[in-house]
């Protein structure tokens, strides 16, 4: 091969690389793109006591616990709210747990409300260890109270706060169950993205015949960099769903959500599997707005789900088969 040979190559090479470069780029800006989620943020509680718990990175989370003065706990439920919100929304979530008799314990997330932020950390839609280990934090927090140890205990969580206690919960034995309201996996949702990007740089025929692992090795890629940019590691939920076959799980999904698309509930639900976990999606709801839609009918169903999964062992009956029969009902 002569020079000019040798010369066309590497400006070959050297063409793609920098295609390829401009093209992830696109994926990276496409990655941390936040959509307007429009958290729920309420007031202040007077009906809350507030404390505080340490991390072990030695973060200090802003924590409040709801007890029900009129009758003993039937069990405690944590409260993980979704980006941009904090713990004063759990009220908006959780009003009939508490007037059911549940304590409702909610925190600030790091860099959320009054708890610490974190030097170099932004948060961005996705899940990071960060809040992982807030929720851990809280869950040893609350194996120190004598008053909160021995009780039930299940996890509830939105949006980013669902992803949170579905991770949570396939990690801690001491969860009896978790239910979770518009949950997503990262490669769910950056696949989707990508597909509705792409036809705004390419046409349209030119994305169709782009195949997924070239789509996902770009994306692969633009996780990396934005780890290292945001000083933070992002974790992959949908490597934890196989975990939680066996506990009960109640998914709520939004039928008209145009940022977590039922379709991806359906994945996570079966990405779970089993015969315990059960999938809700609400027609007319968009993100995270099930209960403004379907009020009633969703404090009913969580109360009795946090309430069967919180009975003793001996008092609870195998409702197996009803839970199949409710998802083919409302899928």
């Amino acid at each position: 091969m002569g020079l000019i040979g040798t010369a066309c190559i590497a400006g070959m090479a050297l063409l793609l690389l920098i295609v390829h470069a401009a093209i992830v780029r696109l994926a990276l800006r496409m990655f941390e793109y936040t959509p307007p989620l429009n958290a729920d943020l309420s007031a202040a509680d007077d009906r809350a006591e507030r404390f505080e718990i340490l991390t072990g990175d030695n973060i200090r989370l802003s924590a409040c616990l709801f007890r029900p003065a009129a009758q003993p706990p039937r069990g405690l439920v944590v409260f993980s709210h979704e980006l941009g919100a904090d713990k004063w929304s759990a009220m908006s979530y959780c009003e009939a747990l508490y007037r059911a008799g549940f304590n409702v314990l909610a925190f600030d997330f790091r860099s959320h409300g009054e708890s610490d932020g974190v030097p170099g950390y932004s948060p961005i839609h996705w899940l990071t260890t960060g809040e992982v280990q807030d929720l851990q934090s809280v869950l040893s927090y609350v194996d120190s109270r004598p008053d909160l140890r021995d009780l039930p205990l299940g996890l509830f969580g939105i949006s980013r706060g669902a992803g949170t206690s579905l991770v949570v919960a396939a990690q801690s034995p001491r969860v009896r169950c978790v239910c979770s309201d518009s949950a997503y996996t990262t490669r769910s949702m950056t696949r989707l993205y990508a597909r509705r990007w792409m036809t705004l740089f390419v046409p349209a025929w030119a994305a169709e015949r782009i195949p997924s692992w070239h789509i996902d090795m770009t994306i692969t890629v633009a996780w990396w960099i934005s780890q290292l940019k945001r000083h933070c590691r992002y974790v992959p939920v949908e490597s934890y769903l196989p975990q939680l076959k066996g506990l009960p799980v109640s998914l709520i999904s939004g039928k008209r959500d145009t940022y977590v698309h039922p379709d991806i509930a359906k994945s996570v639900f079966e990405r779970i599997g089993g015969d315990q976990s059960t999938l809700w999606i609400v027609p007319g709801a968009k993100h995270n707005q099930a209960r403004h839609v379907a009020t009633a009918e969703y404090d009913e169903r969580l109360v009795k789900f946090f309430d069967q999964a919180c009975k003793p062992a001996v008092e609870t009956t195998d409702a197996a088969q009803p839970a199949l029969e409710e998802v083919r009902d409302v899928v």
